[in-house]
């Protein structure tokens, strides 16, 4: 079980640097749902276990997410 849990949090960190990282703004809106998505799903494992600092580690990167869309939104880079 522990190494499914490694795998969920490799997976949305991975995904949250593609987001982060990614310079071509008709990949950006993909990524950035890709990277929601996944760290969405591992704060429904992590409410059921007692990881405090992955749990904080996945509000915050949401919340940059959010932000990044929003700045993404703003400069006209986004179409939803």
């Amino acid at each position: 079980m522990a190494n499914t849990g490694n795998r969920a949090s490799q997976l949305w960190r991975t995904l949250y640097e593609a987001a982060v990282l990614e310079l071509d703004p008709d990949k950006l809106p993909q990524r950035i749902t890709d990277a929601q998505q996944a760290i969405m799903d591992r704060m429904e494992d992590l409410n059921r276990s007692e990881d405090v600092p992955e749990s904080e580690a996945t509000s915050n990167t949401l919340n940059v997410l959010r932000d990044l869309r929003k700045v993404a939104d703003s400069d006209g880079q986004l179409q939803e």
